[in-house]
């Protein structure tokens, strides 16, 4: 329903003009030493000049002189951080006054010329905090493909729609600008967090959270492409989604805490941004249904159809949502094998209380550069290059 809605909500008018922000483009690397390079090649060539990269190595010994450049700044923590929150804060700290937005990367990101200028724009229409379309960088292999279906579903899901309805996109923790005293704000507050309990899971959620609650939309920059490293292996998807399973229930009391706001203030942002994030995953939608609609066999034959057919509808839904997304066909082949990412789902429930102690960070194997990535990608976005002049 949401879907077929958006299409009549209001059309996004940007204010053309690109020389509003200052960027600070932070990226934090724990443990692996050379990641993060073709990223912070990827910013050098941004077609916009007002930026400085800050490039935070945790956890790393070896020296990290493989590039010196006026627009990068690294830093060496030590004695080691061992948390991405106290990267941020580290650089926040540090960072040049001049600054007016951050722009939050992940060391195995890249993004193509185009991106700050895009997101530069949002900045000049008034957001304040903007989300950038985080698509999958590596597609090949089973697992990367069904992690990559899951991220062109949510993009569209609980970025693009909801922000069409005039409510916000959700973070999605990497190619999101914030600026910058309400990120340091947010953040100082996660270090208190820090501090008492020894990790943060999810501080992107309770940024979003945050931010909604105090009246700000989150845009969603559907041309500000983000390339993201998807999981490789059946291994890494239990890590992965503990720690979200575990960044979902922690946020549910104050999810609950912002619906009755929205309530409160007859706020549209608010309610439906908090429904949105209330809804559980979709393992356990499909899981929970599948499994009342068996029951229903042996209690009432209406309630079976009506809970199959609620499937159905739901199955085309999220086939449809892939499709308006431009999800391209090496994705979509990965359908059937859906079954086996779920049994890692079912994994990733057993490390929900583990993420309370680790914050589990993944690791990454695929470094690329993203010339050749966009030359043999960006045909699946001309629909959107209008935007990036």
């Amino acid at each position: 329903m949401s879907t077929f809605i958006s299409f009549f909500g209001s059309k996004i008018k940007l204010n053309e003009s690109t020389l509003t922000a200052d960027f600070a483009c932070v990226i934090t690397v724990y443990k692996e030493k050379d990641i993060a390079w073709p990223l912070v090649r990827a910013l050098l060539a941004q077609d916009y000049p007002h930026f400085h990269i800050y490039l935070v190595a945790d956890g790393i010994t070896e020296n990290m002189d493989a590039m010196v450049h006026e627009k990068l700044t690294v830093y060496q923590p030590s004695p080691f951080l061992n948390s991405k929150v106290a990267s941020l804060g580290l650089v926040l700290e540090k960072m040049k006054e001049n600054h007016s937005h951050v722009v939050v990367f992940d060391p195995d990101n890249l993004v193509p010329g185009h991106f700050l200028s895009v997101m530069s724009k949002f900045h000049a229409s008034g957001y304040m905090a903007v989300q950038g379309k985080r698509i999958a960088k590596n597609i090949a292999g089973t697992y990367a493909a069904l992690d990559a279906l899951g991220e062109y579903y949510y993009d569209f899901a609980v970025r693009n729609i909801p922000f069409l309805l005039g409510s916000s996109s959700t973070i999605a923790g990497s190619g999101m600008s914030i600026e910058k005293k309400l990120y340091s704000n947010n953040i100082a507050k996660e270090l208190l967090v820090l501090k008492e309990q020894g990790v943060v899971v999810a501080e992107d959620k309770s940024l979003q959270s945050e931010l909604v609650d105090q009246g700000h939309k989150i845009a969603y920059a559907a041309a500000a492409i983000i390339f993201d490293e998807k999981i490789t292996a059946a291994t890494q998807i239990g890590r992965q989604r503990g720690r979200w399973l575990n960044s979902y229930f922690g946020q549910l009391p104050g999810t609950l805490k912002l619906f009755v706001n929205g309530i409160l203030k007859f706020d549209w942002n608010r309610i439906y941004f908090a429904l949105m994030t209330a809804m559980p995953p979709m393992v356990f939608l499909v899981g929970i249904s599948g499994l009342l609609a068996i029951a229903a066999l042996f209690i009432k034959w209406s309630y079976f159809f009506l809970l199959a057919g609620s499937l159905v509808l739901f199955a085309l839904g999220f086939l449809l949502l892939l499709l308006l997304n431009k999800t391209p066909q090496k994705v979509l082949n990965a359908i059937p094998k859906i079954p086996l990412f779920v049994l890692g789902q079912i994994s990733g429930m057993l490390n929900i209380r583990k993420a309370n102690k680790d914050f589990m960070a993944t690791t990454h194997n695929e470094i690329t550069e993203i010339g050749p990535l966009w030359e043999a990608r960006k045909k699946e976005f001309k629909h959107l290059e209008k935007y990036w002049k």
